[in-house]
């Protein structure tokens, strides 16, 4: 499952550096498990522990679990990953590695993701992410575009839009166009090492692969995090 906003999204304080790395712990709660269009869990929403650490070389280990709030849906995951990422100009590439393990459902996943931004406009930055599942054997690719605006010196606010196709990954038997997503996130730092995240976001499936899978076409979610810069 693809989740390019886990840690992007939730993870949006100023870090300091402690032994030449910079390091992120978030707690969150997110009313629905979104991706790929699709909700993820039977009803309610899903807790997530997170952490990352980012070496100056421009590799980031990160790992986060997540686990169904309601009580009558029996779900957990763990994402294991390492990315490498680098700038060239006004570009910023990053390729990875993630593990994901389904604990309850006894099933395991290999992904391989790569992604390009642009900070060259003042206006908004366009990125292209690109995923590929050794279990499912296909990839899916979001193209989007965001901006930070920031309120005052504490506040910033991130809207972006992202545009996801599907070639195997989520739906063997549908390829192109899968959803539209529309959302924003407010994060306000708290403190120089803590700070809280806002998220609320809008997706559109994709109308006839909606009706291929019998899922609901609009989906909205929001969810809070707290993250810890140390």
């Amino acid at each position: 499952m693809m989740k390019r906003s886990l840690l992007a999204l939730a993870l949006c304080v100023t870090s300091v550096h402690v032994a030449a790395a910079e390091y992120e712990v978030d707690f969150g709660y997110d009313s629905k498990y979104i991706s790929e269009g699709r909700d993820n869990l039977d009803k309610g929403g899903i807790y997530w522990a997170s952490g990352a650490a980012g070496f100056e070389n421009g590799i980031t280990l990160s790992a986060a679990y997540g686990y169904a709030a309601d009580s009558d849906v029996d779900y957990d995951e763990l994402n294991l990953g390492i990315e490498y990422g680098f700038e060239v100009g006004d570009f910023s590439f990053y390729g990875g590695y993630t593990r994901l393990e389904f604990f309850k459902d006894d099933e395991s996943d290999n992904e391989i993701s790569a992604g390009v931004a642009y900070g060259g406009l003042s206006w908004f930055e366009p990125f292209i992410d690109y995923v590929y599942s050794t279990e499912a054997e296909g990839s899916f690719v979001e193209i989007g575009i965001q901006r930070e605006f920031a309120l005052n010196e504490r506040l910033v606010l991130t809207p972006y839009v992202i545009a996801g196709l599907d070639y195997g990954y989520a739906n063997p038997d549908h390829d192109g166009q899968n959803h539209l997503a529309v959302g924003a996130t407010l994060g306000y730092q708290l403190t120089d090492q803590l700070g809280l995240t806002l998220i609320a976001e809008h997706t559109e499936a994709d109308r006839q692969m909606a009706r291929d899978e019998g899922i609901e076409t609009d989906q909205t979610w929001a969810g809070v995090h707290l993250t810890m810069a140390f």
